[in-house]
């Protein structure tokens, strides 16, 4: 019996000792990853530095074509203009459009892609337009689709003080409704092109999604940026039944409307940062 149970203890020391050596072992290889990665973001970090410099240019309006197009120049002027990097970042641009925005195809070049020239013309006007944050750094909007009662627009942060420029197309919370045994159910979504329009002289977003063309019913939802430059719900508006009432040009706010609350989220856990951005933006 005393060799028996010798033998058991010895197998368990034996069994607690590999344990703890694959969990030694496991630990050790998770130090070497986190460590690899750190040091691989470190190493594209300073590449990324290294690939990019600061421009100096402080530039507080941009007008398409004119102050963001290429230009001939001799080919010993090496300078970076800021009307180049414009254009360099623009046509870096029409690669990150969202695949849901609808162009004639009269707007689309030889490589398939939206081309800003053709759509100017087949539009009339520009297609892009650039409103100033900052020396340096604007909000640009570029139409994307327009039905007969909606149209959306994609919305970029344009930043030119360091070369290559940077652009960012912002992506903006939403809801779609849905009502059920009396209850109204909303769902969250996120988008690139849910916005209508952007009204400079309040800084704020607006998009306006009519149901029909009278604009008695539909959806409508109001933004803000937040110092980070992320887009803020701020007023969510919506009437379900469309009955004649309560009509709405896409410029009106539609008062009359159910307004409605965010939904609590569990994510909205991760976004306390732009939660208190908003809150404060609103005071």
């Amino acid at each position: 019996m005393r060799q028996v149970f010798r033998k058991m203890i010895s197998y368990r020391l034996r069994s607690k000792r590999f344990l703890f050596s694959l969990i030694a072992l496991f630990c050790a290889i998770s130090l070497f990853f986190a460590f690899y990665l750190i040091e691989g973001n470190k190493i594209l970090f300073k590449q990324q530095e290294r690939n990019s410099f600061h421009s100096g240019f402080k530039r507080l309006s941009v007008v398409w074509p004119g102050d963001c197009e290429y230009s001939a120049r001799p080919p010993e002027d090496k300078e970076k203009h800021p009307e180049e990097i414009c254009a360099e970042a623009l046509d870096t641009l029409r690669k990150q459009l969202p695949k849901d925005c609808e162009y004639n195809e009269l707007a689309l070049g030889e490589d398939g892609l939206m081309s800003y020239r053709l759509y100017a013309d087949f539009l009339g006007r520009s297609p892009v337009q650039f409103f100033p944050l900052s020396e340096g750094k604007f909000l640009g909007e570029l139409l994307c689709l327009s039905a007969p009662y909606n149209h959306y627009n994609v919305y970029f942060i344009y930043d030119e003080r360091s070369v290559p420029a940077k652009t960012k197309i912002l992506t903006f919370p939403a809801f779609n409704f849905e009502e059920k045994n009396g209850f109204v159910h909303m769902e969250s979504f996120e988008s690139e092109r849910i916005v209508r329009f952007y009204k400079p002289e309040t800084k704020e977003f607006i998009a306006f999604i009519k149901y029909r063309g009278m604009g008695d019913c539909g959806e409508y939802f109001r933004y803000r940026l937040s110092e980070k430059n992320r887009p803020i719900l701020v007023e969510i508006r919506a009437k379900l039944e469309c009955d004649g009432k309560h009509s709405y040009s896409a410029e009106e706010i539609p008062v009359e409307w159910t307004r409605y609350a965010e939904p609590f989220r569990f994510s909205q856990l991760l976004k306390t940062q732009v939660w208190w951005e908003g809150f404060w933006n609103l005071r």
